[in-house]
């Protein structure tokens, strides 16, 4: 067993452009004073971002105007630190909780102000309003970490009214005295507590290991990577739930469901399953079941697929999870079309969320993806969600073919809800692809049992998979393979006889900067085939594989030739 002592750093040595996100005014001196005298002595770029408006914090109404005295006080004690720039954001003092968008104000504070560090509330604080803030900062530190946002940057969480679990110390003795001043400037609530005293006890009782006489103080923060925030959050909330009861961690969404939406949960007609399947990713998978686990929207049911992974997966899954349900294939060579369909065999729900492993979703993903399906008519069979992953480019991601809702003739199969029954009509997966491509070969059958599939881009899935075609010989061969497979069995003649002028022009000799554009949307099995064919060794030779792969599949696809006809039909090439 290891000891767990902090490291002990040297404050000149943090980043030269830093944010404080706080929930109170004042919270940003108790919880970083010092770290934020340093950065001023500096000449770094500091702001500060005070969330709440203060105006529950005089209990005894000793103040006429006591939201106005804290800003004024907040502004005055940044002035001894030598920080000068504050926003305000004016929220409810003691509704942080219930406000919706908290996360995505956040979010776009963060992009604005573009800081190199980050200071925030840790998820242990007592006060709900810490919890709430540090939970909506966590979102939409995730949310940007996915479009690459977070690469390099750090983010330090600190303990006010907790004295939070910590991973670093930060020496501040030197500060102490700037630190003190600026706390004496919050005379509104020294009225109520000797905050100058606890503070002091709880900077010098960081440092209780240290052995250096010449240190005095130190602040505390827990520093966490952004593929661990799901998971130190959850294991955070789940302690606070097993200390003070269910309901004391902020989980997703907590206290925001509408009574509509509440009651539409409990109903059994639109319970829903989520179905994935994985091998040997046991760290993302584990970020994936978390991100389920806070829906606000609970699934009935977990089924996970564990293709004989040797990483300790299904040991994880049984020590961690042992809601879930999990399906241990006997040996790892089965395809990802054959367990995805044992999956969908094992829900009894009508929903079942067809997943990757390597996602996360976001707090209202199912209520959302649900609330969607119900205003469609039966015939809508899969809501397809709208997916981000690392490398996505701008300008695809705000393409307006990808931004608004429309019919399609495929899904994104890392993260879309459909009706059981009509994957069970229309034969789940075909097995023969194995894995790649499956999502629109199961759209065609869709289609020509009178069924649509729905894109919805309100809702986000998270997919760590970069954009674009996966590199590798095996995902070449099989892309190649099953698109031509798909269209023997399903394209129109006339649309055969064009295939091979649309794969050479708009695939094989597509430039980048036409996919860059977003001009590509739908076929993102086609995204990087340019690319693909430049960077894998031996790719001519995959491709004439693939060739006598189609060759020997035509008793198959001739077996199975049902031409689709239906408006939504078009190739993945157009």
């Amino acid at each position: 067993m290891k000891a767990l002592y902090p490291p002990l750093l040297d404050p000149t040595t943090l980043p030269r452009r830093a944010l404080v996100i706080a929930p109170h005014a004042d919270d940003e001196v108790f919880g970083c004073g010092g770290v934020l005298a340093c950065h001023a002595e500096r000449g770094d770029a500091a702001r500060v971002v005070i969330a709440s408006d203060g105006a529950a914090g005089d209990p005894k109404k000793l103040e006429s105007d006591i939201a106005r005295v804290r800003i004024a006080e907040s502004k005055a004690a940044g002035a001894v630190l030598g920080i000068r720039d504050y926003r305000f954001l004016g929220l409810p003092d003691g509704g942080l909780a219930g406000v919706a968008d908290l996360a995505e104000r956040l979010a776009r504070e963060l992009e604005e102000f573009a800081p190199e560090v980050v200071y925030g509330p840790a998820p242990e604080e007592f006060h709900p309003d810490h919890r709430a803030l540090s939970h909506a900062l966590v979102a939409a530190w995730r949310e940007l970490a996915f479009k690459g946002w977070a690469k390099g940057r750090r983010l330090l969480l600190y303990g006010v009214n907790c004295q939070n679990r910590v991973n670093l110390l930060i020496e501040t003795t030197r500060y102490w005295p700037k630190k003190q001043a600026a706390i004496e400037c919050f005379q509104s609530q020294l009225a109520y507590h000797d905050l100058v005293g606890k503070t002091k006890a709880v900077d010098r009782g960081r440092i209780v290991n240290c052995e250096d006489p010449k240190v005095e103080n130190a602040e505390g923060f827990a520093e966490i990577a952004a593929e661990q925030l799901a998971a130190y959050e959850g294991a955070v909330g789940d302690l606070l739930d097993a200390l003070w009861g269910a309901g004391a961690a902020v989980r997703a969404g907590a206290g925001r469901m509408s009574a509509e939406s509440s009651a539409a949960a409990s109903d059994p007609a639109w319970a829903a399953t989520a179905v994935i399947c994985t091998w040997n990713k046991k760290d993302v998978l584990r970020a994936n079941l978390l991100s389920l686990r806070r829906q606000r929207r609970p699934f009935a049911a977990i089924v996970v697929v564990d293709n004989a992974s040797s990483d300790g997966t299904g040991e994880m899954i049984g020590a961690e999870f042992p809601d879930v349900h999990l399906v241990r294939m006997p040996h790892s060579k089965y395809g990802a079309c054959e367990t995805f369909n044992i999956g969908f065999a094992s829900a009894t729900t009508p929903l079942v969320a067809i997943l990757d492993d390597d996602i996360e979703l976001p707090e209202d993903w199912l209520e959302k993806t649900v609330a969607r399906m119900q205003r469609e008519p039966a015939t809508t069979a899969i809501v397809s969600t709208k997916v981000v992953e690392p490398g996505m480019p701008d300008s695809y991601v705000n393409s307006p073919a990808v931004n608004r809702e429309r019919y399609m003739s495929t899904f994104r199969g890392c993260g879309s809800l459909a009706r059981a029954s009509a994957l069970r009509e229309a034969g789940g997966y075909d097995e023969y692809l194995f894995i790649y491509g499956n999502e629109r070969d199961l759209t065609c059958r869709l289609l020509n049992l009178g069924y649509r599939v729905l894109q919805y881009p309100e809702v986000v899935t998270y997919h760590k998979n970069p954009f674009g075609v996966r590199m590798g010989q095996r995902s070449l061969y099989y892309h190649a393979r099953n698109a031509w497979i798909t269209q023997l069995k399903y394209a129109p003649l006339e649309d055969l006889y064009r295939m091979p002028f649309l794969v050479v022009s708009k695939v094989l000799l597509r430039e980048r900067s036409t996919e860059e554009r977003g001009d590509v949307t739908d076929a993102t099995g086609t995204i990087g085939i340019g690319k693909s064919l430049k960077e894998t060794p031996g790719a001519l030779g995959i491709l004439v594989k693939a060739a006598f792969g189609v060759l020997a599949a035509l008793p198959h696809c001739l077996r199975n030739r049902a031409p689709c006809t239906a408006s939504d039909y078009e190739l993945p090439v157009e």
